[in-house]
């Protein structure tokens, strides 16, 4: 198997109509991944992907995990933050300053 798939982790898709779109991991459940984009999915209706489906990278949103694991509230425009983070190049690890 590839690299384990981590919650706050952003993934690219590399199968399906979705091919190459970039999510964030917000949960995970036996083979799948729940992904949110904080556009098209969000967290209300995440997209179940399995997770031989998927890219890993190695940039993990360390509040988005934190929180989740914490089973704290996040939402989707820190979810579209971070994505939008990402695609500028910021290849480390992204905080946010709430």
């Amino acid at each position: 198997m590839k690299n384990e798939v981590k919650i706050g982790e952003i993934v690219h898709s590399t199968q399906g109509r979705d091919k190459n779109e970039i999510y964030v991991v917000v949960a995970l459940e036996g083979n799948f991944a729940f992904l949110c984009n904080g556009t098209t999915k969000l967290l209300v209706n995440p997209k179940k992907k399995n997770k031989l489906h998927l890219k890993t990278t190695p940039v993990v949103i360390t509040e988005i995990a934190q929180k989740l694991e914490q089973k704290r509230q996040i939402n989707d425009q820190m979810i579209y933050h971070s994505i939008h983070e990402y695609k500028k190049g910021n290849k480390g690890e992204i905080e946010h300053g709430n």
